[in-house]
C-alpha cells in the first residue's frame, strides 16, 4: 500500500506511464490532505481561551474530519484496486457464447465498482466541505488560510472524482444505475461548488 511508502514512491509512480496510480487515487489524495487540513485547524483551537464556547462543536469536528482522513486514505487504494479488476475483466476471453456473456457480466460488475469507489469520494468531499465551512466560522482565525486550502482540496477531490465516474458511466448498460449514480454525483458537486463559494465569504469576513 502507497500509505506505507514514503510520498515520492507515490509521485513517482504517478508520473509513470503504468496505469496505475492514476486521477482516482490522486483525487482521493486531495481530499485525504483537505482533511488533514481541517484537523490541523481544529487542533489548533482546541485548547484556545478566545475559542472556549466552541470547544465541544470542534472536538466534534475533528473527529468527523479524522474519519473522512481515513476513508479517503483507504479510497486511494480502493480506487487502484478497482481499476485493476477492471483492466483484468477486459482481458477475459470470449471465443464461445459463454465466455462472452461471463466476460460481459465481470466487466458490468467491474465498471460499477469503478465508479462507486470515486463516487464515495466525490460524496465524502462534500461531507467534508461542509465541515471546512463550520470550522471556518468558528475556529481559529489565525489559519483561516488554511481552512480555505482545505476546502480547495475538497473541491479538487470531488472535481477529479467525476471524472472517473463519468468515463466509467458511459460503458454501462444498467441505465437504471448510471441515473441514480449521475444523480448523486451531481448532488454532490452542487454541494461543493455552493459551499466552498460560502466558504470563501466566511473566510474574507473574518479575516
Amino acid at each position: 500500500m502507497y500509505l506505507d511508502k514514503p510520498l515520492r514512491n507515490y509521485l513517482d509512480d504517478l508520473a509513470s506511464a503504468q496505469p496505475t496510480p492514476g486521477g482516482g487515487s490522486a483525487a482521493a489524495l486531495s481530499g485525504a490532505m483537505g482533511a488533514a487540513l481541517a484537523c490541523m485547524v481544529s487542533r489548533l483551537t482546541l485548547g484556545k481561551a478566545d475559542y472556549a464556547d466552541v470547544q465541544e462543536e470542534i472536538t466534534t469536528l475533528l473527529q468527523r474530519a479524522e474519519q473522512l482522513r481515513d476513508s479517503f486514505q483507504q479510497l486511494m487504494q480502493q480506487d487502484i484496486a478497482a481499476y485493476g479488476r477492471l483492466s483484468a475483466s477486459f482481458k477475459l476471453p470470449r471465443t464461445t457464447a459463454e465466455e462472452k456473456a461471463a466476460r460481459t457480466k465481470a466487466v458490468q460488475e467491474s465498471l460499477k465498482e469503478a465508479a462507486l469507489v470515486p463516487l464515495a469520494m466525490a460524496e465524502s468531499a462534500a461531507e467534508l466541505i461542509n465541515y471546512c465551512l463550520r470550522i471556518a466560522q468558528i475556529g481559529n482565525a489565525r489559519v483561516l488560510s488554511d481552512i480555505a486550502t482545505a476546502s480547495a482540496l475538497a473541491v479538487s477531490a470531488g472535481n477529479g472524482a467525476s471524472w472517473m465516474i463519468r468515463v466509467n458511466v458511459t460503458s454501462m448498460k444498467d441505465q437504471e444505475l448510471v441515473g441514480k449514480l449521475n444523480h448523486r454525483l451531481e448532488q454532490a458537486l452542487q454541494t461543493l461548488a455552493t459551499v466552498s463559494q460560502q466558504v470563501k465569504e466566511t473566510v474574507e469576513k473574518r479575516d
